[in-house]
């Protein structure tokens, strides 16, 4: 079950041919994630042709596993299929190996013109991946900065603070896979849908944050409220 699902997003999110900050840090190579954190994507497919069955996953859930040690940690990965299957594998992540899985989860806190590198299962070619852009934009509700990369296959944006990818778009055309399938012209998206990592904001707060001041700000007022009424029923008093 672990090596077959871990072939069907590694078609999806490599190649099919073939609130939290830094948790740890390892040497210049921060790890964003802890343990506990999860995030869940939607998967849309558009295009001439099909994926084979067995890679045709249309949304999945990556929860972090205990322990995260130093570049290193695991992650539970579930999948479901466009036929209504359900399977999941564990994922390790290596970060000094360039172990990132289809550009999965990167280093967090990497900008503009910095660099993760990339050692490639699929293709045995070492690379070092430069973060082509960033900016603050709303992701699930929040306002998170997003950095921006790419190669000829794909188009990925991350979770600056994380490191985790929050989308990506995919496009293969003419490839045949390892298995024999042939892709004629397919266009995959995937977008984060939901965290557990931030909240979304009110008014640029964090819900906890919001709420925690609207709260001292009504027992403020109550209290204020009820001291000008003493005070106004002792001033009436004292003129008897």
């Amino acid at each position: 079950m672990k090596d077959f699902t871990a072939s069907i997003l590694a078609c999806i999110l490599v190649s099919v041919s073939i609130v939290a900050l830094p948790t740890f840090v390892y040497g210049e190579l921060s790890v964003g994630v802890k343990e506990g954190d999860w995030i869940e994507y939607e998967v849309s497919v558009a295009g001439v042709g099909a994926m084979p069955p067995t890679h045709d996953v249309r949304w999945f859930r990556i929860e972090v596993l205990p322990p995260v040690e130093e570049a290193a940690f695991s992650v539970n990965l579930t999948s479901r299929y466009a036929n209504g299957t359900v399977g999941s594998a564990i994922w390790k992540f290596n970060f000094t190996e360039g172990n990132v899985e289809g550009w999965i989860i990167i280093p967090a806190n990497l900008g503009e013109g910095e660099q993760f590198y990339d050692y490639s299962l699929h293709t045995g070619t070492p690379v070092n991946v430069t973060i082509q852009s960033e900016e603050q934009k709303t992701v699930l509700g929040a306002t998170r900065t997003v950095t921006y990369g790419q190669d000829k296959l794909r188009h990925k944006e991350w979770d600056k603070a994380t490191g985790l990818f929050i989308a990506t778009t995919e496009f293969y055309k003419n490839v045949t896979t390892k298995t024999g399938w042939y892709i004629e012209d397919l266009t995959l998206t995937v977008t984060a849908i939901a965290t557990n990592m931030w909240s979304p904001q009110i008014l640029g707060l964090e819900q906890p944050t919001f709420y925690t001041i609207v709260t001292v700000v009504v027992v403020a007022a109550v209290i204020v409220a009820l001291a000008v009424a003493v005070a106004i029923r002792k001033k009436k008093g004292s003129k008897r």
